[in-house]
């Protein structure tokens, strides 16, 4: 993160220069830090989203971000008219429809619209017994069977919603018998039927080849018609057929008219996108009823879930509030509120929460008893998941969806073996239920067992073809995995990687993994064994491989002893940080087990790779001042709010690195001894400030007080100088616009002079200053007054690159070689994340034969062994060792010449390429040193090397 900030803080100067940008600069390249930013952004789908990935989770279009604090909700005026008080219910305004027509349907009982509309309205803001009676007495007074069909059907509804399926099924089939043929009543009894566990009882069979001939000979043309008919491609686990009878019901009926029956098809519909892991058209299909009605209770309600699916807690939590303004009772929410709870560690709230308001509502609420079975396995209470597992099957006892999520939710809560115990029972009460057998699969891949979970995916797919999930794995390990990747075993270690130059990149990332192992096992006391690692080419088939989803974003996922990750073939990230990060999260689920905080964890895994290579540190000192001096930044104990409510990508990075630091404080104030016993204490199911009392001797005031002093006197020493705030302008910012505006403006001697007097007289010295004032003398040609402001810049901010990176570029301009190398050793002793200044420090070495070579092919290697540069430099090296590295040597020059025989072949490769040609004895040298002897710049030893091979 720090290369691209100190890039970002120096945009305005850049801006403002203009013309002053300096020519043939080159910074390194942002992408080796873009994927590996971290973030707790959601993976596309949500489902099996792991808490220690390593890297910003994106790339599968998102929902949009949502303000983290609930809308305020205006009172509107009640109705005057029968009119607008219809209009009203479907436009967020539904307590002053219930004032008006309450009354109306007292003084006109016929009206029987205004009686649906009042039933509507009551359902909507959580009056279901007002509602259940407003229908019950339409029932009685009216002698029109559309009317009474229409309101059985209503209260069937409102019947299943508080769990009484009998009731709910006996009022269908009163209905039936008063309208054998309607198509809606039949759907709905097959609705009914399904989710009470008779999805192959013959009736249902029977109905839903009636509602499928109705569709086929075009007698279902109404909107309520083809609601009907959609039941029976549900039952059927046909849900292409579903959705697209769905849509043309919405046609018929669309959610923008504001009618109850379009609202009805619109939630069936994005329910189904939802339990198909199509979150996104799920929203985009609430978004046709709430745009009409934002206050819509039962859409926030769904709108709510999907948003949890997709990890956005959030957001989540802030539509579900907003729903409860509306219906304070709604199970629905409440029952998102409590998972959300439970994933940040409120485990009391998230119990209280389900039994006060969900349970209560209905005692078969899935999601909610979801939340009871998961505290039962946290709390180790095996009798606690039995009793929610049989609450929820006493209502359907084919409720496969029920375990799939309880999978899911235990693993958010890293649990993994639970997870996998709970899916084991599932499949043996429910084995052709296509929601177990997917879950169970994905599970047992998690857990490393491929044959069991390929088994699985496959007995799943059989039965439901349309899971988005299952189909993405199935598919990737048929076409992707099976024909292209390998595996090694390397004593208890497995490791995953594509076939393909597998014996180049190989020796590598086992020798990486062992550094990491042998020092963690040491330090933990434990040793996580057997460890499989797949390292995937794609970031798709990682996503996928990960989460079942593509575009997860992140670059490693940790699920214990199983890792996966994307390799170092783009070099987009240091492989070597990745991994000694994602290791580290190993030993922190194995000595919690499973139950270690997601700040502490994540941030420990930042700290133990900071303990390894200092470079690989990604405390952003810059962000955090920033963060600090906005008053972004969380108290530690409420760090992992700060994880689980960043709505943004910096809020997550700030988030990281204040993690980052808090971990660095106790591992050098207490040491590690004590961090383990804190992760050993988190096992015990003991909570934070518990443990900082019993381990540390301090509450958690004491502590927090503690570590912001510490962590204030850190900032305050990486961070000096003047630092401009731009929304509290005083002299100094007025000089320094003054400077920005001559400078662009070509008034080079005047903005030097400007700078000059606000670094003297006005105590503006600070690392903006001299960065404006080094890129002015750089305009006017004062290269030696330019090195010198860059210095005094780098040691106000002794994290940013910015100053190193330009005192590179006018090194090279100088041809000054010794200059370049011992800056960009600088670089890398702050930044070994990225390619661009470890290509260039490779380069320059290989050409001066420089002893830091090996080093910088250390960094290099870990980050892009295949780059074509790193394979020549490497080759060189391999060539010098030995005889086995000689032959290892024409292999990497082997693969380094498909490239830099090319015409296109970057200066780098070239000439790096010719140079090691030349010293192994490749004739292919007589192609490349003509060309690479036309580089600029180059030193004298280059050409007296490839001169002799020029034909």
């Amino acid at each position: 993160m720090r290369l691209r900030q100190c890039l970002l803080l120096s945009a305005l100067i850049v801006a403002l220069l203009g013309s002053c940008r300096r020519e043939n600069t080159q910074p390194p390249d942002e992408s080796g830090l873009e994927t590996a930013d971290k973030s707790t952004k959601p993976d596309s789908a949500g489902k099996d989203h792991e808490d220690h990935e390593h890297g910003e989770l994106g790339g599968q279009p998102e929902l949009e971000a949502a303000p983290a604090v609930p809308r305020t909700r205006d009172q509107l005026d009640p109705p005057q008219t029968r009119d607008a008080a219809l209009i009203a219910v479907s436009h967020s305004n539904p307590e002053g429809a219930i004032e008006f027509l309450t009354k109306h349907v007292g003084k006109q009982a016929d009206d029987h619209e205004a009686a649906f509309a009042l039933a509507w309205a009551q359902r909507l803001v959580g009056k279901r017994k007002d509602a259940e009676q407003t229908l019950a007495d339409l029932l009685k007074r009216t002698k029109d069977t559309p009317t009474k069909v229409e309101a059985m059907r209503q209260l069937a509804s409102l019947a299943r919603t508080r769990g009484d399926a009998k009731r709910a099924e006996q009022l269908l089939r009163d209905a039936a018998k008063l309208v054998p043929d309607d198509l809606l009543i039949k759907g709905e009894l097959v609705n009914v039927l399904v989710l009470t566990g008779r999805r192959d009882a013959t009736e249902t069979g029977m109905l839903v080849d009636v509602l499928y001939d109705a569709y086929g000979n075009g007698s279902a043309q109404t909107a309520s018609e083809l609601l009907g008919t959609a039941h029976a491609g549900l039952a059927e686990f046909a849900f292409k057929s579903a959705n697209r009878v769905l849509g043309e019901a919405e046609g018929a009926a669309p959610a923008s008219d504001g009618s109850e029956l379009g609202d009805e098809i619109a939630m069936l519909r994005a329910g189904l996108f939802l339990e198909k892991y199509k979150p996104q058209e799920a929203a985009e299909t609430l978004a046709l009823i709430l745009t009409r009605d934002p206050w819509n209770s039962e859409a926030l309600a769904l709108l709510s879930v999907v948003m949890l699916d997709q990890f956005q807690l959030a957001a989540a939590s802030r539509i579900a509030d907003e729903t409860l303004l509306v219906d304070p009772s709604n199970p629905d929410a409440h029952a998102t509120l409590a998972w959300i709870a439970l994933i940040e560690g409120r485990r009391e709230q998230a119990r209280d929460r389900v039994t006060q308001h969900v349970i209560t509502a209905n005692p078969s609420h899935a999601a909610g008893q979801a939340v009871l079975a998961a505290l039962a396995f946290y709390d180790r209470a095996p009798k606690g998941y039995d009793k929610a597992r049989d609450a929820v099957l006493a209502y359907n006892p084919k409720h496969g969806l029920f375990f799939s999520d309880l999978g899911d939710l235990l693993g958010y809560l890293h649990l993994y073996p639970e997870a996998d115990q709970i899916l084991t029972d599932a499949v043996a009460r429910l084995p052709d239920d296509p929601y177990v057998q997917g879950a169970f699969g994905l599970s047992k891949l998690r857990l490393g067992d491929e044959t069991a979970g390929r088994e699985a995916l496959e007995k799943a797919w059989k039965k439901d073809k349309y899971n988005e999930r299952t189909l993405n794995v199935r598919q990737l390990y048929k076409d992707r995995i099976v024909p292209n990747y390998t595996e090694q075993v390397h004593g208890d270690l497995t490791l995953r990687l594509p076939t393909e130059l597998q014996d180049i990149v190989a020796p590598g990332f086992v020798a990486a993994i062992s550094r990491a192992r042998k020092a963690l096992d040491t330090a933990y006391g434990v040793k996580i064994s057997p460890l499989r690692i797949e390292m995937f080419a794609d970031p798709e088939e990682f996503s996928v491989r990960t989460v079942g989803v593509p575009s997860l974003g992140a670059v490693g996922v940790c699920f214990g002893p199983v890792i996966t990750a994307i390799g170092p073939y783009a070099g987009t990230h240091n492989f070597d940080q990745v991994i000694w990060h994602e290791i580290a999260h190993s030993y922190a689920i194995s000595l919690s087990e499973g139950r270690v905080p997601r700040w502490f964890t994540e941030g420990l895994s930042e700290w133990e790779s900071e303990v390894a290579d200092p470079s690989w540190a990604r405390e952003s000192a810059e962000l955090l001042f920033e963060a600090r001096r906005a008053d972004k930044l969380r108290k530690l104990s409420e760090l992992e709010l700060a994880f689980l409510r960043a709505e943004s990508a910096i809020m997550m990075e700030v988030a990281y690195s204040t993690a980052a630091w808090a971990m660095r404080y106790f591992g050098e104030t207490y040491g590690r001894p004590k961090i383990v016993e804190m992760l050993r204490g988190y096992a015990k199911g003991k909570s934070t400030e518990e443990l900082f009392v019993e381990v540390l001797g301090k509450d958690m005031p004491t502590v927090e007080a503690d570590f912001e002093a510490w962590f204030d006197r850190q900032l305050d020493s990486k961070l000096s100088g003047w630092r401009p705030t731009p929304d509290q302008p005083d002299e100094r910012m007025k000089a320094l616009s003054l400077a920005l505006e001559q400078a662009s403006g070509g008034k080079f001697e005047a903005a030097q002079a400007t700078l000059e007097t606000l670094i003297k007289d006005k105590k503006g010295d600070g690392f903006q200053t001299r960065m404006a004032l080094a890129a002015v003398l750089e305009r006017r040609d004062d290269s030696k007054g330019a090195i010198q402001n860059y210095e005094k810049a780098a040691k106000f901010a002794r994290e940013s690159l910015e100053p190193l990176i330009a005192i590179v570029s006018l090194a090279e301009k100088q041809g000054d070689f010794s200059k370049q190398l011992d800056t960009l050793e600088q670089i890398l002793a702050i930044e070994g994340m990225s390619l661009e200044p470890v290509l260039r420090m490779v380069h320059v070495a290989t050409m001066l034969d420089d002893k830091r070579l090996a080093a910088a092919l250390v960094i290099g290697n870990a980050i892009a062994p295949l780059h074509p540069s790193i394979l020549a430099a490497t080759a060189l090296l391999e060539h010098r060792s030995g005889k086995a590295g000689k032959v290892r040597a024409a292999a990497l020059l082997d693969l380094a010449m498909k490239t830099a025989l090319l015409p296109e072949a970057r200066e780098d490769v070239l000439v790096l390429s010719a140079l090691a040609a030349a010293e192994i004895g490749d004739p292919r040298v007589r192609d490349l040193a003509p060309r690479a002897l036309k580089a600029t710049g180059l030193p004298d030893r280059v050409e007296k090397l490839l001169k002799p091979h020029v034909p």
